[in-house]
């Protein structure tokens, strides 16, 4: 391996050059997703709406293109790698395919979905990562593109309604959840055939706020917080909007 590159794509390095949460590396990371979600926000709301529907849709085929780049790297760089590391099964990677989706059909209820509940969720990802990515330089492969693909995540639903293009509607705050709790009854269930962990429903991930709800409440019962935090954020996602109409 190229030794220019072997910091970047090596997860053998020095512990005091590893990402860590809240550190320096982890706070340039959200300065700088923060500046470019507020700062595209601020062109597609002056721009035209041409031009701003362009930029969208070039930004969620983006994030589409990226979940294939995402899979060739683990693959290619996941010292434990398995397809399953891959599978379209969390909520923040569905995000690759229900944003793109979104973004062209303007489909309401996957609107919904992706502003009070994905986006929400990348949010609590970004702030709280999980500790996989302390095995890694800070501005490794692996946290680089933890932070874009989350980033992108958060950044289509703003620049929607910065454009003006979609406004959340609370009316569909029920059937979200509703579609949120049949997707986690079935992913519980595919989870225990497999021994897998989507969604974090079988094992609370390390270094987030899941962790701190298991060390209260023992595995299973960090699940009850997780669920009444979900349905908390995504009311007060809606209840702005709910005022406007």
């Amino acid at each position: 391996m190229n030794d220019s590159l072997n910091w970047f794509l090596s997860s053998d390095v020095e512990p005091e050059l590893r990402f860590r949460a809240f550190s320096l590396s982890h706070f340039i990371y959200l300065i700088v997703g923060i500046l470019a979600i507020a700062g595209l926000a601020w062109y597609v709301n002056r721009c035209r709406k041409e031009r701003a529907e362009r930029l969208i849709k070039i930004i969620s085929i983006t994030l589409f293109v990226f979940y294939f780049f995402r899979a060739y790297m683990f693959y290619r760089y996941y010292d434990n790698f398995e397809l399953l590391d891959i599978a379209p099964l969390h909520l923040c990677i569905i995000s690759g395919f229900v944003l793109p989706v979104t973004v062209y059909t303007r489909n309401r209820l996957l609107w919904n979905l992706a502003y009070g509940i994905l986006m929400p969720g990348a949010v609590m990802a970004i702030i709280t990562p999980e500790s996989t990515l302390n095995n890694y330089h800070a501005f490794g492969w692996m946290p680089l593109i933890f932070f874009i693909w989350h980033f992108l995540v958060v950044m289509i639903p703003i620049l929607q309604i910065a454009s003006g293009k979609l406004t959340p509607d609370i009316s569909q705050y029920p059937q979200i959840l509703m579609l949120l709790g049949i997707y986690a009854l079935f992913i519980f269930i595919l989870n225990k055939g497999l021994g897998t962990n989507y969604l974090y429903l079988n094992k609370a991930a390390r270094g987030t706020v899941l962790e701190i709800f298991e060390n209260w409440l023992g595995n299973p019962g960090y699940i009850i917080p997780l669920a009444l935090l979900v349905l908390l954020v995504s009311l007060l996602m809606f209840l702005p909007w709910a005022s406007k109409r």
